[in-house]
């Protein structure tokens, strides 16, 4: 029977050092093993880049905002003469304060001079005691009896016959002599309504 015969021990071994040096010599797994390490490298800058750009943008000293030039009462709808542009210090500015242009909004109460403005104390409806409305709430005046109430403060509101509770968290927008006038939620308005015109209703301060 025909049989293959083996290769000489010394040929093998020849042809296994040949491929070797073959591809030691070749300079394609060198190419490809420097090109990984450049895209590697490059990547790796590209996110300190990155990292960096966001940290500036976080951690930036300071913001365009704006600040009021004189004392304003609630209900001022500013104007240029109002307001001033100003860098402020990232650092204790309010996370609300006003970056674009206010002029034209109404201020919700007073503000003094030098005064950080801020979106929270801004509203685009026109007139003074509805600019001082908080979302989802209206006015109502009521007798005070001559308690000592100024704007500002926050009165929880009680029916005079059965002293039940009636609002929390009133908002004080005005005072006239005996009266005032209360910023009451939507949703406790027709209680406060109703125990006024059967008996009345008492404000009282809260902190």
């Amino acid at each position: 029977m025909f049989e293959l015969e083996r290769p000489p021990l010394e040929t093998l071994r020849a042809t296994i050092t040949s491929a070797r040096v073959a591809v030691r010599r070749s300079r394609w797994p060198r190419l490809v093993l420097t090109a990984a390490v450049g895209l590697g490298v490059g990547l790796w800058l590209v996110g300190i880049y990155n990292s960096a750009t966001t940290a500036r943008a976080q951690w930036q000293t300071e913001i365009d905002g704006w600040v009021v030039t004189r004392d304003l009462e609630a209900g001022t709808t500013l104007g240029t003469e109002d307001l001033t542009a100003t860098r402020l210090p990232t650092a204790g500015t309010p996370h609300d304060a006003t970056l674009s242009d206010p002029i034209g909004l109404t201020l919700r109460d007073s503000m003094a001079t030098g005064e950080i403005v801020r979106d929270g104390r801004l509203t685009s409806v026109s007139g003074r005691l509805a600019a001082q409305l908080g979302e989802a709430s209206g006015a109502l005046t009521i007798a005070t009896d001559k308690t000592p109430l100024m704007p500002g403060d926050l009165v929880d509101l009680y029916a005079l016959i059965d002293g039940n509770r009636l609002a929390t968290d009133a908002g004080v927008i005005e005072v006239d002599e005996g009266f005032v006038t209360v910023a009451v939620a939507d949703q406790q308005i027709r209680a406060v309504i109703q125990s006024l015109t059967v008996g009345g209703v008492v404000p009282v301060l809260v902190g």
